[in-house]
């Protein structure tokens, strides 16, 4: 709890990948990928909740093992590759019979998210009077020299503005990291789009792998083996 509010870490962690088969329960450093985030939760001084959304039964027995909240099995309309976090999160938190005032969601796919981003991000969300947070990082490839290519085959500039600057005086951009999303739970409707929350709170590349592929989770073993 912080500030006098009830907070809630909503995990979502449904059994079904496109690219990596069951990918919500591959070990990782002896653990299954979701429970780096549970466990990280457990850690927080913030969160008092930590609620598991998931299809899957040993991804729910695990959980409760843990002392993890699940409202039950996710139901089948919300677990396919179509399926929207936002309509979990409000669909589970229902279920559940929880009542918190903020929730935090955190992507299992992001295992090396820190205690201090974590946190950091809560304490951001407070600073800006309970507006909505998300972690971003700074992009290498400015975006001034970006490109897409029209139905004629012709380039168009994605932003516009010259690339004839110095490099020195590029402004910096940002690209959603996506591993901590802190929101105020009663305004959350079906229509919301958690990657468009307002304020940044900026982390390191390093913490923003997002295991999407098998060369992503054999990265991240590759890390967890050197010892980073």
């Amino acid at each position: 709890m912080y500030n006098g509010k009830r907070i809630l870490a909503f995990v979502p962690a449904r059994i079904g990948s496109k690219r990596v088969k069951e990918k919500n329960i591959q070990m990782l450093d002896n653990k299954p990928l979701f429970m780096h985030s549970v466990e990280i939760a457990k850690q927080s001084k913030y969160i008092d909740d930590i609620l598991v959304s998931t299809d899957s039964q040993e991804i729910k027995d695990i959980s409760i093992e843990n002392g993890c909240v699940l409202g039950g099995l996710r139901p089948e309309h919300l677990s396919g590759d179509r399926a929207r976090i936002i309509d979990a999160i409000l669909y589970e938190v229902e279920n559940a019979k929880l009542k918190p005032d903020v929730v935090v969601l955190l992507q299992p796919t992001f295992p090396f998210r820190t205690l201090e981003i974590l946190d950091g991000a809560i304490e951001k969300y407070f600073q800006t009077g309970e507006k909505s947070v998300i972690t971003v990082t700074e992009v290498l490839e400015n975006p001034v020299f970006f490109r897409s290519i029209d139905s004629t085959g012709k380039l168009q500039k994605v932003l516009n503005t010259t690339s004839d600057i110095r490099s020195q005086d590029f402004s910096k951009f940002y690209r959603i990291a996506g591993n901590v999303y802190v929101n105020n739970f009663s305004l959350l409707t079906s229509e919301t789009v958690l990657n468009e929350n307002e304020y940044p709170f900026e982390i390191d590349r390093e913490y923003c792998l997002d295991i999407d592929t098998y060369l992503d989770l054999e990265e991240a073993r590759n890390r967890v083996k050197g010892g980073k």
